[in-house]
């Protein structure tokens, strides 16, 4: 960021004539502009050397300047890079994040915060006459000034609901002596209403500050609280930072725990209150969106639970800006296409406007990390209106590396456009935030059944009157928007009435899981070994590598599972018991999955599916086949579809339109470039309905030619027979095969490019 700002002031510098060296113009940069927050003290320090090292390449003085100089060269950068958790604003378990006003204060506070930033800038600077010789003086200063803000707020809101309670009132006794206190206009009763929500509001907000005034009234250690540490920033009238920049960490919800806490003493229970925690400070920021209730701390519209870490950023990063400021975070890209990401999608939608989502389709951002990413931009957000309705969405999927295309034209060009376009340099989709609402959304009635199930009613569009009163169900607006070629809305188009959401015919389940492998699959050396007997043990596939073919023959297979519904006195004397026996004596029985079940050694009873579609994807999705149905791992998603058409669906869903379908919508952030889809995720996606295709041999299915990245007449063949049901002709086919290549290498050698 320094260097950004520090080429576009050089740039302007030029064009007004300002003399001014690298060195001084960089260290005016830091002092005016420049604020960082890392919850780890080590990052400040590394923070805080990079700008010393950047002020340092630019010093070109001599000797006996340095030698004559009255201050030092290098500025305090203590109040420049805070340490301190920038989520949870905790002290004595009341939050003070957001205690920030309507920015206007009393003259006499306004003029100690002017003095605040200017002893600041003099510690800053090391200048001999500054105020405060220490960064503690400077901290408690800050302290008191926030504290003495919520005793001016708090004495104002109080003058406030004195007035509002004193216009009721008023209304009243000039009913009472016009004698009409038993026939009150509606137009005051309407007031007394309002003037009565506006005092519940305001007690709510009081009691907060109250709080917040207890608890910080004897605090000696002075916590990091934003409002505190850059009291300057929201006390001004501009209220927030002009822009938010980060790249905030990417913590799976199950590891996400209090950063304070050292890893030996993280526990689940006190990973549970941190999150909680952190729902809140979410929830304390944006409340109108999220219907918080602070008198009862509930939430009417809840962030899903498994939200990544970086989730809590953006909403705080967004809180953190000024009404015009902007805001661009670099993040892992799952959020635009999977189920945690639908609040964030929403909350954008409705209250900010999504500028830009940028990706790249030939090189990863961070080599070291392996995750894709995403560069998001957006404007200061407002969540008192759904302003962000009338405003346009751009993505942007560049084809080259980043460092090809800086440049201001290309830039210009993807600001002005209005339409979808592809160039050498880029493809760009803009789509209205409307829009992008009505296809996320579903009427109240037609509810999830989660990632046990994919099967569902039918989503449809919501549009028009019915768009009030439907839910946000979240949208792949990575898969649609940023990774779908040209080809896909023309199969869309052309497969009006012919296309089909899989989950609304099938029912798309996970397969097998065991808890406890080792003792469930036994191979042919096993099942002599133990001599089992034959009604315990059922074929099964349990890795893709075994499927060379699409139709599976269960003799060929290599594993058996050990399929037992019985209690152990029916089991007495057969070779089974002593394998369970043998088990518990291992201790597989405690093992979490296996400890949950009412006997551990019962997988239960389920029907085995007549097809069986990969979780994990190198290059190619393989949806397997065998007629009399067969069990498979949780390497597999389980397609349970009862009809007599079932090869025609397994036509369908190897066929290379299916395969676009699952390289757009899949999750390309997973190691060493490698596909994943979750179940609900693979029941949302487009097939051709397989009632319209013609039968065909289904010796076909005994190829091994399936590879997407090396089509054989096999493939061919098959999607000839999928393809003509919407009518693509032989160059749209053709358009569809270097669709999914390109999407298939550009996943691949994006995750080599690290």
């Amino acid at each position: 960021m320094l260097n950004i700002f520090n080429d576009l002031e050089e740039r302007a510098g030029r064009e007004l004539d300002i003399k001014e060296t690298p060195y001084d113009r960089k260290r005016r940069i830091i002092r005016d502009s420049l604020y960082g927050v890392d919850v780890m003290d080590w990052a400040c320090h590394v923070a805080e050397l990079r700008l010393w090292l950047a002020l340092i390449i630019d010093s070109d003085f001599s000797l006996e300047e340095l030698h004559s100089r009255p201050e030092p060269l290098l500025p305090h950068f203590s109040f420049k890079i805070r340490c301190g958790n920038s989520l949870v604003q905790e002290v004595g378990s009341i939050n003070l994040g957001h205690m920030r006003g309507s920015g206007y204060i009393s003259p006499a506070l306004k003029s100690r915060v002017t003095k605040l930033k200017t002893e600041k800038l003099k510690f800053y600077n090391n200048e001999s006459g500054r105020l405060f010789q220490s960064p503690d003086q400077i901290k408690h200063e800050e302290l008191r000034l926030f504290r003495d803000i919520l005793g001016d707020r708090h004495h104002k809101i109080q003058e406030k609901i004195k007035d509002l309670q004193g216009t009721i009132d008023q209304s009243r006794g000039q009913l009472f002596l016009a004698g009409m206190a038993e026939k009150r206009p509606r137009q005051m009763e309407l007031l007394d209403i309002e003037c009565q929500r506006q005092i519940e509001s305001l007690t709510d907000e009081l009691n907060r500050i109250e709080e917040a005034r207890t608890v910080l009234r004897d605090k000696k250690e002075v916590p990091f609280v934003w409002d505190i540490a850059f009291v300057e920033i929201f006390e001004e009238e501009k209220r927030g930072f002009a822009i938010v920049i980060g790249n905030p960490p990417y913590v799976r919800q199950e590891s996400i725990a209090d950063p304070d806490l050292p890893r030996e003493k993280v526990t689940a229970e006190n990973k549970k209150v941190y999150k909680s925690k952190l729902a809140r400070s979410v929830f304390q920021a944006f409340p109108n969106f999220f219907g918080y209730d602070p008198a009862h701390d509930t939430a009417g519209h809840k962030l899903d639970a498994k939200s990544d870490l970086y989730i809590y950023f953006y909403f705080h990063g967004l809180s953190l800006l000024n009404p015009k400021g902007s805001f661009c975070f670099i993040t892992s890209n799952s959020w635009l296409d999977v189920g945690y990401g639908k609040d964030l999608q929403e909350f954008l939608l409705k209250h900010s406007h999504v500028k830009m989502i940028l990706d790249n389709q030939a090189k990863r951002s961070f080599a070291s990390a392996d995750v894709n990413t995403v560069i998001a931009l957006f404007s200061s957000p407002d969540d008192c209106r759904e302003w962000g309705l009338k405003e346009m969405a751009k993505f942007v999927m560049f084809r080259v590396p980043f460092e090809h295309i800086l440049s201001p034209v290309i830039f210009d060009e993807i600001e002005t456009t209005d339409d979808r376009k592809a160039t050498h340099e880029y493809r760009i989709f803009p789509i209205g935030q409307d829009k992008l609402l009505q296809d996320g959304c579903e009427l109240p009635e037609e509810e999830e059944q989660g990632e046990a199930s994919g099967k569902k009613q039918g989503r449809g569009k919501v549009a028009g009157p019915l768009i009030k009163v439907a839910r946000y169900v979240g949208n792949k607006w990575g898969g649609k928007y940023l990774r779908a070629p040209d080809i896909y809305w023309t199969i869309l188009e052309k497969g009006k009435g012919k296309l089909v959401r899989l989950g609304d015919i099938a029912e798309v389940r996970f397969g097998i899981k065991t808890g406890a492998n080792e003792f469930f699959y036994l191979d042919e050396e096993r099942i002599r070994e133990w001599g089992i007997e034959k009604e315990f043990l059922k074929p099964v596939i349990k890795s893709p590598r075994e499927c060379k073919r699409i139709l599976i023959d269960p003799k060929d297979l290599k594993f058996k599972i050990f399929m037992c519904h019985k209690e152990k006195k029916e089991l007495k004397g057969t070779t089974a018991l002593e394998y369970i026996k043998w088990g518990e004596s291992q201790k597989f029985h405690e093992r979490p999955s296996c400890a949950g079940r009412a006997r551990w050694w019962d997988l239960g009873f389920r029907d085995a599916a007549q097809l069986n579609f990969n979780y994990l994807i190198d290059s190619t999705a393989k949806t397997t086949y065998t007629p009399k149905g067969l069990y498979a791992s949780d390497n597999f998603q389980e397609v349970h579809f009862e009809s007599a058409s079932s090869s025609q669906l397994c036509a369908s869903l190897n066929a290379t339109i299916f395969q676009l379908m699952i390289n757009m919508f899949g999750r390309s952030n997973f190691g060493g470039g490698l596909l994943k889809i979750q179940t609900y995720e693979v029941a949302d996606l487009l097939c051709i309905d397989p009632k319209n295709i013609a039968p065909f041999p289904i010796a076909l299915f005994h190829s091994i030619g399936w590879d997407v990245l090396s089509l054989s007449e096999e493939r061919k063949m098959l999607d000839t027979i999928v393809s003509e049901t919407i009518g693509l002709t032989e160059d749209e086919l053709s358009e569809v095969y270097g669709a999914v290549c390109e999407l298939v290498k550009n996943r691949l050698e994006k995750a080599r490019s690290a």
